[in-house]
């Protein structure tokens, strides 16, 4: 009996397969892993594609005032200039290492706060604290803040008002016409300003940042950038060099 047609083919046509399925493997081989760009606008990316130089040895910031901000004794010889938000959790937990640098270096070094927005809600309270600061409770507010709100955009803004009072604000009334008016947007934009020259700075180097940032000035006038919310044994190493 003759073999159907289908059955006459099947073996040539499995052969063809074959050897399709084979030049394939062969030309996949070749072509290796898919490199998949990282998404820009990442401090990732930017440490991808910029192996990180050394930092600049001067940064354009105004001058240190009494209108600061300023922790500790106003004439320590060395200066941590701190750029901070409100709703950031990393400044949050980096605040209890700044009360014990206080504590261990008083005298030597003081704390200048500025403002730096990174979370939605941030020029909100950073406005806040100066209205708090006008009632003389500019660290007592910050403390309250951290103390008790969650960061990460977390805060109910209907509740500064307890929370100024929580810090020692009297007269909740005016805190609260300066919070509606945003009395000291000009202020803290200054300072948000300034801490976006420093990140376009940073960045050229390869070396982003976000809040918290830290700019210690030693005593001869050296100034040497700290990122990121780092170890007591970090601030203190740098210190230690700069008085």
């Amino acid at each position: 009996m003759m073999p159907s047609a289908p059955k006459q083919m099947s073996i040539p046509m499995a052969i063809i397969i074959a050897g399709v399925i084979i030049a394939g493997a062969v030309a996949f081989s070749r072509i290796g892993p898919v490199q998949v760009p990282a998404p820009s606008g990442l401090p990732g990316a930017v440490a991808q594609r910029q192996t990180p130089g050394p930092p600049p040895e001067h940064f354009d910031i105004r001058a240190i005032s009494d209108a600061d901000h300023i922790w500790g004794d106003k004439n320590a010889p060395v200066t941590l200039v701190q750029y901070s938000d409100l709703e950031c959790p990393f400044c949050k937990n980096v605040h209890p290492t700044l009360t014990k640098i206080l504590q261990d270096y008083a005298g030597k070094v003081r704390v200048v706060y500025r403002h730096a927005f990174v979370h939605q809600k941030g020029p909100a309270e950073a406005n806040a604290a100066e209205c708090a600061s006008a009632q003389g409770k500019f660290l007592e507010f910050i403390e309250t803040i951290f103390a008790n709100t969650p960061s990460n955009d977390g805060l109910n803004l209907e509740d500064l008002p307890k929370y100024a009072k929580d810090s020692g604000v009297a007269d909740i009334p005016a805190f609260e016409a300066c919070v509606k008016d945003i009395a000291y947007k000009d202020v803290i934009d200054a300072d948000n300003a300034e801490f976006g020259s420093l990140n376009q700075v940073m960045s050229a180097t390869g070396n982003p940042i976000g809040t918290p940032f830290f700019i210690l000035i030693g005593k001869d006038g050296k100034e040497t950038p700290i990122i990121g919310a780092q170890p007591y044994q970090a601030f203190q190493q740098a210190i230690d060099s700069a008085v």
